[in-house]
């Protein structure tokens, strides 16, 4: 997948098209990009994906930007498998956000030569959303373009919404949010110098530095897996203050079992997979150390019954 910082340097020439933030490339997500490969396939066309970054919503109401399920890197990381050849990542700004549905579409004839539109039922573009589904029908009769509409997708008979995925990661319901998105929510970054509190414990941990505005799951401890340059292993994830010794300082750490090595400055990636509990002040180090110990054990009997 070719990813172009703006409008291609080349216009492309007949193409499949989606256009969304995509926040989370949830299930609902995935069922639009593999319909709109289909078209491209089926029409022998290039399928294509536009996404706006920031999110629309952290531009034009900015007290009520939503946290990231995925940043842009975890997004391309994730659309690249679907099969899309071209990811075009439009800065989002309120003067993209006042232009009308004409002149946005005339943008994407200079991106490329557009022969099919795949979106939802509800999609919609331009000032104040103007283009919907309608209109863009209208609006492909005059610039030869079809519009093909997915279908919603349902689970259980609910359509899947990245707001429900928030909802659920912030309580903490890491499943839940997990069944929507089709796979276990993750944190990725660098591991930074911690207070080595964990080492002096018997149970050294990696302390991951986070992007901002990303998601981040309520505070607790949580069973899941780190993936490091050198491999995939189980891990007892914490993410909170320590409130056994008072800290003031939000941290997400994880103690990786069965690992050897020096995780500092490098990439790690965080799975969660079950909350095992709430944030827990324990009345002495000891105390602690049992409870880690017991958090240890639980993750590797969840975790070594899913296998």
């Amino acid at each position: 997948m070719k990813v172009h910082f703006g409008l291609p340097a080349e216009r492309l020439g007949p193409a499949a098209l989606a256009i969304g933030s995509f926040d989370g490339v949830h299930l609902g997500h995935q069922a639009v990009l593999r319909r709109l490969v289909e078209v491209a396939r089926e029409n022998d066309l290039t399928p294509a994906w536009i996404t706006l970054d920031p999110h629309p919503r952290c531009v034009l109401d900015p007290d009520r930007c939503p946290k990231l399920i995925t940043t842009l890197d975890e997004k391309l990381e994730l659309i690249r498998p679907l099969g899309v050849e071209h990811a075009i990542v439009l800065e989002f700004t309120r003067e993209l956000a006042a232009l009308p549905p004409e002149d946005f579409m005339a943008l994407v004839g200079q991106a490329m030569e557009l022969r099919r539109l795949v979106a939802g039922p509800d999609f919609a573009l331009g000032r104040k959303r103007a283009g919907d589904v309608e209109w863009l029908r209208g609006d492909g009769a005059v610039r030869d373009y079809e519009v093909v509409v997915v279908p919603p997708f349902m689970l259980d008979g609910e359509e899947v919404h990245s707001s429900d995925i928030r909802r659920e990661v912030a309580l903490g319901d890491v499943a839940a949010g997990n069944r929507l998105l089709g796979r276990e929510f993750s944190l990725a970054g660098r591991v930074e110098p911690g207070d080595r509190i964990g080492r002096t414990l018997g149970f050294p941990t990696a302390n991951l530095a986070v992007a901002p505005n990303k998601l981040i799951p309520a505070r607790g401890i949580y069973a899941g897996w780190a993936e490091t340059e050198s491999g995939r292993h189980q891990a007892a994830i914490s993410v909170g203050y320590r409130p056994t010794f008072e800290l003031a300082e939000m941290r997400v750490e994880a103690f990786l079992m069965d690992f050897r090595g020096d995780l500092y400055q490098t990439r790690l990636r965080l799975l969660f997979v079950h909350r095992l509990h709430e944030e827990v002040k324990y009345p002495s180090r000891q105390a602690l150390v049992k409870g880690i110990a017991a958090d240890v054990a639980e993750t590797r009997r969840l975790l070594g019954a899913e296998r």
